[in-house]
């Protein structure tokens, strides 16, 4: 399921820069007799509005739908692809919805896969908590999504519907990029739902795809200045705002989001059920989940000005191997990239709950999670890793991760900033002592937190009894 988040459409397409053009049911920018003009998708805030029902919901959607094709070829234009086929659109109720993604949740996340993974990141510190990851997910999906499509049914969904034609048209705009993804570049193959790729790979791939489709809506919406041609201005002047939202944070965009909605008119229950439960979602889950979107187009726009469509297409020929790339394409994407290394464990003795690569964006999103003064810092010059956590027969947990930076300081900054987090995850317990760090840090619930510094790797035990257990791990691991 490829979707487009209600809450970053709504700072696209209420942007106070960009020219945006009208509804398509009122003639684009450029046709004849329309001209440009900026649109803003709270104008209406002066005029009483009807109540809002079901009933009127779906007329808003059925309307929305009914201009998809006039925007289908606006939408291939600004792309550079022809579609092969049109996209066939439905609106889909709030109940409708829900069990459609129950259903995708269920498939991904198993309760039994759910659980242990849910352990294991709460064990390492990606999660305060164990929760329930599948239902936290299932809200995710269901609270954030405003429209979606579908890359096995081939179909485009509606499922909110604002009271904004702009909003709705920027959305379809959206997820008609996603369709011609998909009749190009075959999107199931491209995001597997399987094991093929490591998590940190598939983070990266959802950028540029989500990134390629958020682009092509901030296109749509400025087409009144953009015109036919994608001018250096033009794009200069967009990859300025795409950056600019690329370097929020949540707070900031759950502020700017609500600042918009107050300054325009009354927030749709379900803009503001999106906004609030952001609340509730961890880190580990929303922030990549925004962060395709914005920092995603950044990607696209990069590829763009080092090759216009043909270099954004060869994304998807060539994807991107790591979020390292993607968090900073003009440097680790382009002009050349830098692949991050293979990390391979030992074979564990003990039943696995989890084990993948977590990559830059999720140790950036560690160490925001525990308040590190230096999170972006100490997740920068990543180079590869793995983790893997595994349950002993007494129950205890413990997790061991090898890492591997660009170079010995960002390796020594990393283990420090890591260290520095144990206090916030374990308060009360005694710091690693610099005159025995083979002690190390106790954890409340049993066993250790063992960190060893070598040159450009670093290497962790989280639960174990004793150093034993990184010995084994720094003579054990495999970098390639």
């Amino acid at each position: 399921m490829i979707r487009s988040l209600v809450a970053a459409a709504l700072v696209l397409a209420g942007c106070r820069d960009t020219p945006a053009a009208r509804p398509a049911s009122q003639g684009s920018a450029g046709s004849s007799g329309s001209g440009s003009a900026v649109v803003d998708p709270w104008a209406a805030k002066a005029a009483p509005k009807p109540p809002d029902t079901p009933e009127s919901r779906r007329q808003r959607a059925e309307a929305a739908l009914g201009r998809v094709a006039a925007i289908e070829p606006e939408v291939a234009k600004l792309r550079g692809l022809a579609f092969e086929h049109d996209v066939p659109t439905r609106y889909q109720t709030a109940a409708e919805f829900q069990a459609f993604v129950h259903r995708e949740i269920a498939k991904e996340l198993p309760p039994a896969r759910s659980h242990n993974l849910a352990v294991a990141l709460a064990h390492i510190g990606l999660l305060p908590k164990p929760i329930e990851l599948a239902e936290v997910e299932e809200q995710a999906m269901t609270t954030q999504a405003g429209a979606y499509y579908d890359p096995t049914a081939k179909q485009f969904c509606l499922v909110m519907v604002p009271d904004s034609d702009l909003l709705l048209d920027a959305i379809s705009a959206h997820e008609l990029t996603h369709a011609l993804q998909d009749q190009h570049f075959d999107l199931n193959r491209y995001l597997p739902s399987d094991s093929r790729i490591d998590d940190d790979a598939a983070a990266a791939r959802r950028f540029v795809a989500e990134g390629d489709a958020t682009f092509v809506m901030l296109l749509y919406a400025a087409r009144g200045m953009a015109g036919d041609q994608l001018s250096p201005a033009v794009v200069a002047s967009l990859r300025g705002q795409i950056a600019t939202l690329a370097a929020q944070d949540v707070d900031t965009l759950k502020a700017q989001v609500r600042g918009q909605v107050a300054a325009f008119g009354r927030m749709a229950p379900e803009i503001k059920q999106s906004i609030d439960a952001m609340d509730d979602i961890p880190l580990t889950v929303l922030v990549p989940l925004l962060d395709s979107y914005m920092k995603g187009a950044l990607v696209v726009v990069t590829a763009y000005e080092h090759g216009g469509w043909p270099g954004v297409d060869a994304l998807y020929r060539d994807p991107p191997a790591s979020t390292e790339q993607v968090l900073h394409p003009a440097t680790k994407l382009f002009p050349a990239r830098e692949r991050p290394h293979r990390v391979t464990l030992a074979r564990p003795t003990d039943p696995e709950l989890a084990g993948n690569v977590l990559g830059e964006l999720q140790w950036k999103i560690y160490f925001e999670l525990w308040k590190s003064p230096r999170a972006e810092q100490a997740s920068e010059g990543w180079g590869g890793d793995r983790y893997s956590v595994t349950r002993r027969k007494d129950g205890r947990l413990i997790a061991r991760l090898a890492t591997i930076w660009d170079t010995p300081g960002d390796a020594e900054q990393f283990a420090a900033a890591y260290l520095d987090t144990l206090a916030a995850r374990f308060p009360g317990a005694p710091p690693l002592s610099p005159a025995a760090p083979a002690a190390g840090v106790p954890r409340p619930d049993g066993g250790r937190v063992f960190v060893r510094t070598a040159g450009a790797r670093v290497f962790i035990v989280d639960g174990a009894d004793d150093v034993a257990a990184l010995d084994a791990l720094v003579r054990t691991t495999r970098f390639d």
